[in-house]
């Protein structure tokens, strides 16, 4: 299991080793825990200090999850709760690119 300072730290260096044109600020007050992960939730510190939406993310939210497996993008076409639940009952494999439905002509 992962503790919150973990998953945030880990947060913290998944987006520290993208090179984005903008500068990540994780917000632990919009974060969660659920039973399989972390969801560590962020924005750019342009968009924060300008409400420009040209400059927010496209996703603003990062899984964790607390097997140690790597963290990610959650998919953008399910709800959370969907890509959450389907993690928890193993329907959600890690695969040789990452993670991805199986059945999706990926695996």
């Amino acid at each position: 299991m992962i503790s919150e300072e973990a998953a945030f730290a880990s947060a913290r260096e998944f987006l520290g080793g993208h090179r984005e044109t903008y500068t990540p600020v994780l917000l632990p007050e919009k974060s969660s825990e659920h039973a399989v992960a972390w969801l560590v939730a962020f924005d750019s510190k342009e968009h924060l200090e300008t409400g420009d939406l040209r400059f927010a993310p496209f996703t603003r939210v990062l899984v964790v999850p607390k097997d140690g497996t790597p963290v990610h993008f959650p998919p953008t076409y399910l709800p959370l709760e969907v890509y959450l639940g389907e993690l928890a009952a193993g329907e959600w494999p890690v695969g040789p690119r990452g993670r991805y439905k199986r059945g999706s002509g990926r695996d």
